[in-house]
């Protein structure tokens, strides 16, 4: 058997008052207030009926009743949403699929019933989704962990209506950003809540960016993800020398790398020693387009074994996309390379 389902009672319903739940009949919980969020609580799976009522009134007078509809071994929120007059109950699963190292994951939950479509974006960048009617949820989107201003934005007009400064977006978490209460009695505002997830562990050998200059000892400030070779099928020409290729954004203005020594760096895994396998220097001349590519080698070598394309990432002129392209077999520092067709 599986385990239980786990739901997180959100009230966003501004002009409710204290709220109580009922699910199955039994009381679930009592008096939780406008813009706060439950503990988790535990249900089997499959279908519940659940009411909900003003704080001490009785399962009669509930604002909202139906059934919901539980999957063992998941995580939910269970969104009260609306108005008094108009409430209702939405279910949003949660992805809680383990992350990259580096990584975070999250997504925008719009429940502000006067607001009509709205527009999540990056303040002073792209949008992070389609416009969002009231009810609805953007896909769930992965992102280098860090602290990002979000503002949210009337669609059709482009009125803000909501900033939200420095919100982080931690490693490691699946965060939902819930948008509760209404314009028009300004209790307009953003629930905002992680989860921890796991963190996958990196098969093979991955990216970072580093301060300062290759064979300095720094620790990455920012990952960029595996550095593998393809996965599909062999076509073309027979025995050509495999590259690898990676690709990560980094939560870094481009312009920020070439303002003083950083260097991109491929290593291996934990399990293999985790030694630098290539390195290169931020720096040189910029394309006809405003990108840089830069040589990777094995620290001291000299002798180049790739190369990495930086530029300013298109959904975020604050971060920077780099793509790796590295000669597979190349050994680490020290190691003699194995030969491309050898037999074992």
């Amino acid at each position: 058997e599986g385990e239980a389902a786990e739901i997180r009672i959100v009230h966003g319903i501004a002009d409710a008052g204290p709220l109580d739940v009922y699910v199955d009949g039994s009381l679930a919980l009592i008096g939780i207030s406008f813009s706060d969020m439950s503990g988790g609580l535990a249900f089997s799976g499959g279908e519940h009926d659940l009411a909900v009522v003003p704080t001490g009134a009785s399962r009669d007078n509930a604002i909202a009743a139906g059934t919901i509809t539980l999957e063992n071994n998941t995580r939910s929120y269970a969104a009260l949403l609306g108005t008094g007059d108009a409430a209702s109950v939405g279910i949003f699963p949660v992805d809680d699929r383990s992350l990259d190292q580096g990584r975070g994951r999250f997504r925008v939950i719009s429940g502000i019933p006067d607001a009509g479509a709205i527009v999540p974006v990056f303040a002073g960048g792209d949008a992070v989704s389609e416009p969002l009617a009231f009810g609805d949820a953007s896909q769930y989107a992965a992102i280098d962990a860090g602290v990002y201003d979000l503002d949210i934005l009337e669609a059709e007009s482009g009125v803000l209506l909501l900033s939200l400064p420095q919100t982080p977006f931690a490693e490691g978490t699946t965060t939902d950003v819930i948008l509760v209460g209404q314009i028009g009695d300004a209790s307009l505002r953003a629930i905002v809540h992680p989860i921890q997830v796991e963190l996958a562990q990196t098969v093979g050998r991955s990216a970072q960016v580093i301060a300062g200059e290759c064979g300095d000892g720094q620790e990455p400030i920012a990952g960029l993800g595996a550095v593998q070779t393809g996965q599909g099928d062999q076509v073309g020409a027979a025995g050509t020398v495999p590259v690898a290729q990676g690709f990560g954004v980094a939560a870094i203005p481009f312009s920020a790398l070439l303002a003083s020594p950083h260097a991109i760096s491929v290593s291996e895994d934990g399990e293999s020693g985790g030694g630098i396998v290539a390195c290169g220097e931020i720096g040189g001349t910029l394309t006809d387009t405003g990108a840089m590519v830069i040589a990777l080698g094995a620290p001291g070598s000299g002798t180049p074994s790739g190369v990495a394309v930086l530029a300013p990432a298109l959904e975020d002129p604050n971060a920077t996309g780099v793509s790796i392209f590295l000669i597979a077999d190349v050994a680490l520092e020290g190691e003699a390379a194995t030969p491309v067709g050898a037999n074992e």
